[in-house]
């Protein structure tokens, strides 16, 4: 009855941050807090739920437990790939922007596949273009004379 009465105490428990962890995903305004909301409280959130399925089920408590160590050891690193992935986007976006504006000042909000490239890249790649432009201009302009 004990062990009963803690697993619902436990699942209650996760329960209560794994909605917290939503409620900060939802409500914090910008991406950075959003991965800390969804990492840190959502990993509270698991191990609760996890205690309280092996309370309640103690057959179980090994794949449990590997369970809870598969998420602790991958979450850390997946959290860590985002945040450096939304670290470089907005570099990258404050480096296309105009006069050094940032991000949320310039009115980016997506970025395309050539902003990966660095703005002297995006200059060669420009004047590419051109030169393309000039080579191909007297081949059109032949073939719409015939």
């Amino acid at each position: 009855m004990l062990l009963e009465l803690l697993g619902v105490a436990a699942l209650l428990f996760g329960l209560f941050f794994c909605a917290v962890g939503v409620l900060g995903v939802i409500r914090m305004p910008d991406s950075l807090t959003r991965l800390h909301a969804s990492g840190k409280v959502a990993t509270l959130g698991l191990f609760g739920i996890l205690l309280g399925a092996a309370l309640l089920m103690p057959s179980t408590w090994l794949r449990l437990l590997a369970l809870g160590l598969f998420v602790l050891l991958t979450t850390p690193v997946a959290t860590h790939a985002i945040a450096a992935s939304v670290y470089r986007r907005r570099e990258i976006v404050e480096e296309l922007a105009e006069g050094g504006a940032p991000a949320e000042a310039s009115g980016f909000t997506t970025v395309d596949v050539t902003s990966v490239l660095s703005r002297s890249h995006i200059q060669d790649i420009i004047k590419a273009q051109e030169r393309a432009l000039r080579h191909h201009a007297p081949e059109a302009k032949s073939s719409s004379d015939k």
